[in-house]
């Protein structure tokens, strides 16, 4: 069957047309079969917004901004932009600019409201928030950060200075430091050079002590096990004397507060102060009487005839 060019221009037309609508709507990312809802806002400053740039909720690209103008009538900028047909804008939800408009990259963003509040009709206007302009608080904020910048350098170009200066001189505190602690550095490379021959044998015999300890505690196990046996019956005998001892201090203890308290012969003896005074007149009448035997011992003797008589 032959078809008139007629046909053939016409089927072309609604084919390209076709692909032009798709290609349209696939680069405003909005569903290339699906229906969407149209929105309004309005800002004193568009940004940079154009027409084709996209429309995000929550970071996802969810429509496009279909024209952007200058509305006499309120003297701002009116943004018409259309969303997914199946997401629903709740009331107090509102749209503001986002990104650079240096480099190219600005997009419209709906932060959607409450979702228990009630659905805004598609074609209703939304409110508009206008997003701060970083580039603008950076010039604004430049001057401050230009003389802080400046500050420290210059403070830092001081400090390079002085060190430079202090690094120069021979008499200066660091050169003496990097001095002390290079000859630090040098008497212990000396040491060890002188050492390591020394640190070497002391690590062979470490090592030999070792493998000795290691070969008496296989080959004497059951030794080591008496040994240990023994060194815990001489603990446990050694826990019976102290326990001894503790009761020994205890009785000690006891007496001694007896003899405190006065308490038996003792305590009367050494708390009675009638007694030393008795003790010590009888030792005093001893005394008296060593001392006249010493001189007059006769009289001790016939004293003594007299009592052999009777």
């Amino acid at each position: 069957m032959k078809y008139s060019s007629e046909v053939k221009v016409g089927i072309t037309l609604v084919v390209a047309t076709t692909i032009f609508v798709l290609g349209i709507r696939y680069f405003q990312d909005l569903p290339l079969f699906g229906s969407t809802d149209e929105y309004v806002v309005e800002f004193n400053d568009a940004g940079g917004l154009i027409a084709g740039n996209a429309v995000r909720i929550n970071g996802v690209s969810v429509g496009g901004v279909k024209d952007v103008h200058f509305n006499p009538a309120t003297h701002r900028a009116r943004v018409q932009f259309h969303i997914n047909g199946d997401i629903e804008i709740p009331e107090g939800s509102f749209a503001h600019v986002s990104g650079f408009s240096a480099l190219g990259v600005v997009k419209l963003d709906v932060v959607l409201g409450p979702a228990d509040g009630a659905v805004i009709p598609p074609g209703s206007e939304l409110e508009g928030h206008e997003a701060g302009d970083i580039m603008a608080t950076l010039s604004e904020k430049a001057p401050q950060i230009m003389e802080r910048a400046d500050s420290v350098l210059a403070s830092l170009n001081q400090v390079l200075r002085t060190t430079n200066t202090m690094m120069s001189d021979p008499s200066s505190s660091i050169q003496r430091s990097l001095g002390f602690v290079e000859s630090i550095v040098a008497g212990l490379d000396e040491s060890l050079k002188r050492d390591r021959e020394s640190i070497s044998n002391i690590l062979d015999n470490l090592e030999s002590v070792t493998s000795n300890v290691d070969s008496l505690t296989g080959e004497s196990k059951d030794s080591l096990a008496v040994l240990l046996e023994n060194l815990n019956a001489t603990a446990r005998r050694m826990d019976q004397m102290l326990g001894s001892v503790d009761d020994l201090a205890s009785n000690l203890a006891d007496v001694i507060r007896k003899v405190n308290e006065g308490e038996g012969t003792l305590g009367l003896f050494i708390n009675d102060p009638g007694v030393y005074k008795n003790l010590d007149s009888t030792l005093f009448n001893l005394n008296e009487l060593i001392r006249s035997f010493n001189e007059d011992p006769g009289r001790f003797m016939k004293e003594m005839r007299l009592i052999d008589l009777f």
